[in-house]
């Protein structure tokens, strides 16, 4: 029949069907009766004009044998139905169809993350998945696994008798793809779209996905749903597939849930916001924080351990026991280097039971151990509070070697006083000896030119850090248009008299920017920064301060004042930074955080004061000379959210030419590192940033990697969370997709038995697609030489027969 219909459309000449397609012939006719006159009285008018001729015939032919009469009548009953189709106008239209749709949606929620436990879970003996060889991929893995496996063999079966729409989900419902439409031709773009899927979705809507896809078929429904999912409604039972079941049964189409995991809980830990200094000294106690999360783990306790990531050997472990009310606990762990070098550390919480994401169970990091003190030259003229206390608070830091100057004072004084010196080091060798210089208030009358040339160079070229602390008598108004003058990042106000500007009755509490809340740990009072916000909040006042006429192009603020502001309208500064070359400058414009000692003694002035020094001396202690900085725009985000890296060339003798490329390498722990692409910033074009968008949860290491710098590349970290209402319930909800199947006449198949769909799915019907032009067949010339030919065979016959 096939064969006929598709001579019979080449005679016409209509166009071969495409691949996939198909045609359907319908036929259209007028009535040549009155419309009056009703069909039931034309069907017998015509019945009984055909038994008419039937009768009159059969007498006329009766002399003639049966075969001869059959003829005879045969014919002229041709002729009649000829007539007829002359006289109703006949004509033939075509149809061009495609292949039914199915809809197939991926959940590529943040619950599409998880690991599941499988040991409980049987497999079908021909499963396209192997348990064993995929037991440890996440839901979303397992997926792709069933659609990607063997040259795409599950979606080439379900393409045999269907035409295929690829959407994925989570809180939109997106097709897969510029049109989600998946030909035969373009199986291979569409297998690339898959693999590059990830679980960031940060909610759940399956009622919503199947509402969507509904609509887009509203001409033309799909013949079946396919939901490859874990089943879980994050925003509530309203989201459930179920409820999307009873829409699609109005409409008569069914759905086929395919679940993603176990009904058994998820196990997991996941170990997160580890601090600890990057520099430590020999045998003085480093310590280490981190957060700890449990999922699915009611009771037990597990250990908590730091090991030498080069020989796996535990530096130090605790056990921590498991509350599962909590959303967190902190777990802090003391250890004390013996040797000096680069410490390669992993931080591990061990693996509980069950549990398959052991990803999120360690952070990894390194720490440079040295074998010396921070050598500190402290220099002032008079003694001040600020140098009373700074001076007694560094004498007894064990991890500091001190050394200062105090410009007016005895003859006697430097034979005196262990630390003293009688004069700052004139000699460039001589200064370079230090790692960092706290300048308070001193007089540059004692200072030649030379002196401040060597502290150029000193924080320039070999790294070195330089705190310049305000005060009323020359500092820093006094060191206008020097040297020093460069190294600051505030602009100097010319006149003495705006050092005066703030009466001394009226205390203020310095407000920290969000660059000294989080680019920096000078201000880590405690041990997260909602509790160090807290304390710096509940600080004593401060009275006196400096009033900058500004800050410079490239410094970062990182305290200003509450309410008062400068020539240019912004908040004073009272703490500001710079990066200079290889080093770091640090300008503070009150010298009265001695007052932080009210109650407390040196708790949290010591906290600063030394946080500020290490932070100052990294780079000449590490031999990181080279002026750039790497800087995320936060520390903490939310899966889809886009990374910002901002790559920082302080000395411009660094900046690429337009030929070459500033990169930066994103790397979560076991996977591959990914380049990260900066353009320059038109207006400044030492700064060079760029973003990163759809990162799986998880910690992640990020590092300069072009250009090639020296010693040690800038680098950062951070951490990609999941929303806490995406992951609330992480068991796969296999009982509403069941319904879901019931309701809808479809069929419930798991991952792991998936590959059985293609066949159950129904053939469905086809598609209209477009009408080739109708073909008219009553005024054909064929019928009418068959017509001619017809009654010109009855006339001769009839003569032969002796009729006529």
């Amino acid at each position: 029949m096939d064969y006929l219909k598709h001579l019979l459309e080449s005679y016409f000449e209509i166009p071969p069907a495409g691949p996939g397609q198909g045609t359907a012939w319908s036929f259209q006719w007028n009535t040549p009766w009155p419309t009056w006159l009703p069909d039931w009285v034309v069907f017998i008018l015509g019945v009984g004009i055909i038994f008419l001729l039937m009768y009159a015939y059969l007498k006329d032919t009766a002399h003639l044998n049966l075969q001869k009469r059959a003829v005879l009548l045969s014919i002229r009953l041709a002729l009649f139905l000829f007539v007829l189709l002359f006289l109703t106008k006949i004509t033939l239209s075509i149809h061009r169809t495609g292949l039914p749709f199915v809809a197939l949606l991926i959940d590529d929620s943040a619950s599409m993350g998880l690991a599941d436990d499988y040991s409980q879970i049987a497999s079908t003996k021909n499963s396209a998945i192997d348990k064993q060889q995929d037991q440890g991929k996440n839901r979303l893995g397992l997926v792709k696994t069933l659609l990607l496996q063997k040259d795409a063999q599950f979606l080439q079966e379900l393409q045999k008798k269907h035409k295929l729409k690829l959407y994925h989900f989570s809180e939109e419902c997106i097709p897969l793809g510029e049109q989600g439409l998946l030909d035969k031709t373009d199986t291979a773009q569409a297998q690339e779209l898959i693999k590059q899927l990830e679980p960031i979705g940060n909610e759940t809507r399956p009622f919503h996905a199947v509402q969507k896809v509904l609509n887009d078929f509203r001409g033309t429904l799909p013949t079946a749903i396919i939901v490859l999912s874990d089943g879980i409604s994050s925003t509530g039972d309203m989201d459930l597939l179920s409820r999307a079941g009873t829409l699609a049964k109005s409409k008569l189409v069914p759905i086929y849930p395919v679940g993603v995991g176990s009904e058994q809980p998820v196990r997991d830990l996941q170990l997160y916001d580890l601090l600890v200094d990057d520099v430590a000294f020999v045998n003085d106690p480093v310590n280490l924080s981190a957060k700890v999360k449990s999922f699915g783990i009611t009771a037990g306790s597990v250990s908590v351990s730091l090991k030498d990531a080069k020989t796996g050997n535990p530096l130090i472990t605790r056990k921590l026991s498991i509350n599962p009310n909590k959303e967190f606990q902190k777990i802090d762990l003391t250890f004390t280097p013996n040797k000096p070098g680069l410490l390669e550390y992993v931080f591990e919480v061990e693996p509980v039971k069950g549990e398959v994401n052991r990803n999120n169970n360690q952070q990894s990091g390194q720490v440079s151990v040295l074998d010396q003190k921070i050598r500190v030259l402290l220099v002032d003229s008079v003694p001040r509070y600020e140098y009373r206390y700074l001076k007694h608070l560094l004498e007894r830091d064990k991890t500091i070697e001190l050394r200062s100057i105090l410009q007016e004072s005895d003859l006697e004084y430097s034979s005196e006083d262990a630390t003293a010196l009688d004069y700052f080091p004139v000699k460039k060798e001589d200064l370079y000896q230090y790692d960092v210089v706290i300048l308070g208030d001193a007089d540059p009358a004692y200072f030649s030119q030379a002196v401040f040339e060597n502290l150029d160079q000193f924080v320039r070229e070999k790294g070195g850090g330089l705190v310049v602390v305000a005060g009323p008598r020359f500092s820093p108004h006094a060191y206008a248009n020097t040297k020093l003058e460069t190294l600051l990042p505030i602009e100097i106000s010319k006149t003495k008299e705006s050092t005066d500007a703030a009466p001394l009755v009226n205390g203020f509490q310095p407000e920290l920017t969000t660059e000294g809340q989080f680019s920096t740990s000078i201000f880590r009072f405690a041990d997260n920064a909602e509790q160090s916000q807290t304390i710096w909040n509940n600080l004593p006042e401060l009275y006196w301060y400096y009033t900058a006429n500004g800050v410079k192009p490239g410094a970062s603020v990182l305290a200003t004042h509450p309410t008062q502001k400068g020539k240019n309208g912004q908040l004073i500064p009272i703490i500001a930074t710079q990066r200079i070359g290889a080093g770091k400058v640090i300008f503070s414009a009150t010298d009265d955080l001695w007052r932080w000692r009210d109650l407390v003694g040196d708790l949290y002035y010591s906290r600063y004061w030394v946080q500020s020094i290490r932070y100052l001396s990294r780079s000449k202690l590490l031999n990181q000379e080279q002026a750039v900085e790497l800087t995320l725009d936060r520390n903490t985000y939310q899966q889809g959210d886009s990374v910002q890296f901002r790559v920082k060339f302080l000395d411009e003798r660094l900046i690429p030419t337009d030929d070459e490329d500033v990169t930066v390498m994103l790397e979560r722990q076991g996977e591959a590192s990914r380049p990260v692409k900066l353009t320059p910033l038109e207006k400044s074009p030492n700064i060079f940033e760029g973003s990163y968008s759809n990162i799986a949860e998880g910690s992640y290491h990020s590092w300069v990697s072009q250009p090639i710098l020296q010693g040690n590349p800038p680098s950062d970290d951070f951490r990609v969370e999941v929303s806490q209402r995406e992951l609330l319930n992480r068991d796969m909800n296999q009982s509403d997709m069941q319904k879901t199947a019931r309701e809808t006449r479809g069929k419930y198949y798991h991952i792991f038995a998936a590959d059985q769909l293609p066949a159950a799915i129904p053939t469905g019907h086809p598609v209209p697609l477009e009408n080739e032009e109708p073909i008219t067949l009553w005024n054909r010339w064929e019928f009418l030489i068959l017509f001619t030919l017809l009654i010109s065979a009855e006339w001769l016959l009839r003569k032969r027969f002796r009729l006529v």
